[in-house]
């Protein structure tokens, strides 16, 4: 593309505060000087467009974001943490998100047929398997903010409440491209018949259903759950995409101990360890691997070894005793 016409979409998308567009625009602007070789400059590029500004860590947004009746945001808006390179997906998983991550990024040739690309998916699986993560991921993959959903902040004593805060961070999502992440969503939309509900967590459920049938525009609405059983049958439906989040293998485990170790040099099996963690989540694992490194450092030797990786796994294992009981494997 002729360079004048990425400056033109650069400066009108930042007119009209369209963030998603203007890191697009600004992306293809800085390949395009990689493109002609001109390397300093497209480095130079990079590192302005994602270098943090100062005071805040916020992407760029002229919109205010909703509040509660007690001016609580209702929404945090954050740059992705994540990128699906550094994620450990069963293959199942990983094909159906790089095909959702396609087809928004071709969302002007499928529109051009009539169709629209998935942008309603539901995430289901046990904590710590990558749920939030991949969300944050596909926010990167599409250059989009990520727009976290406050559920402390979002339900409300107040009568009607609650399914007002719905509408608000529904109608943000309209108006800003962002990956809405709804985690914990069996909370805002589950099962309708239960017993000793008086008829407010129906119209919640009620305005869900409504605004997921509504969604339109560039946003991507993530639900996480890890209760399916208490989601109401009728949100299945208005979800474009379901994809579950199972226990990695011990292939896969390797695989995530090695691609978390990365940043220094080892002495370690990956394979023998992935069969020591295996009943830890992806999470978990993940935090054994920081805590193996950060041991590492901090004892001035140059690579993880087994000693560092178990006086680790010790650490989680008192982290779980903690929590409910559980220890981790010897």
């Amino acid at each position: 593309m002729a360079q004048g016409e990425l400056l033109r979409r650069l400066f009108a998308s930042y007119s009209r505060a369209d963030d998603a567009a203007f890191r697009q625009a600004a992306d293809e602007l800085v390949a395009e000087e990689r493109r002609k070789n001109h390397r300093l400059l497209a480095n130079e590029l990079e590192r302005e467009l994602n270098k943090p500004r100062p005071g805040a860590d916020l992407p760029l947004t002229l919109r205010p974001i909703p509040k509660s009746r007690d001016d609580r945001p209702l929404l945090r808006l954050t740059k992705p943490n994540r990128e699906l390179s550094e994620l450990v997906l069963a293959p199942m998983a990983r094909e159906v998100i790089e095909e959702i991550v396609a087809e928004n990024r071709s969302r002007g040739a499928l529109t051009s047929h009539g169709l629209r690309p998935r942008q309603r998916l539901l995430l289901l699986g046990a904590p710590g398997t990558g749920k939030s993560a991949t969300a944050h991921a596909i926010a990167a993959e599409l250059s989009l903010p990520v727009a976290t959903a406050s559920l402390a902040a979002l339900t409300s004593s107040f009568l009607g409440d609650t399914a007002r805060n719905v509408e608000a961070i529904m109608g943000f999502a309209e108006q800003t491209p962002c990956v809405l992440l709804l985690d914990e969503f069996d909370v805002l939309g589950q099962e309708r018949a239960q017993a000793g509900d008086h008829g407010e967590m129906r119209r919640v459920a009620a305005t869900v259903l409504q605004s997921l049938e509504d969604l339109h525009g560039e946003s991507l609405v993530v639900a996480t759950s890890n209760h399916p059983q208490l989601v109401d049958a009728a949100m299945w439906r208005r979800f474009d995409e379901l994809i579950g989040f199972d226990s990695l293998d011990e292939a896969q485990l390797a695989e995530l101990i090695a691609l978390k170790l990365r940043a220094m040099p080892t002495e370690l099996d990956a394979g023998d360890w992935a069969g020591r963690l295996g009943t830890l989540s992806p999470a978990e694992v993940e935090l054994v691997c920081f805590e193996a490194m950060r041991r590492t450092v901090l004892a001035g030797r140059s690579a993880v070894d087994d000693a560092a990786m178990e006086a680790a796994v010790e650490r989680m294992r008192r982290r779980r005793t903690l929590i409910d009981g559980a220890a981790p494997p010897d």
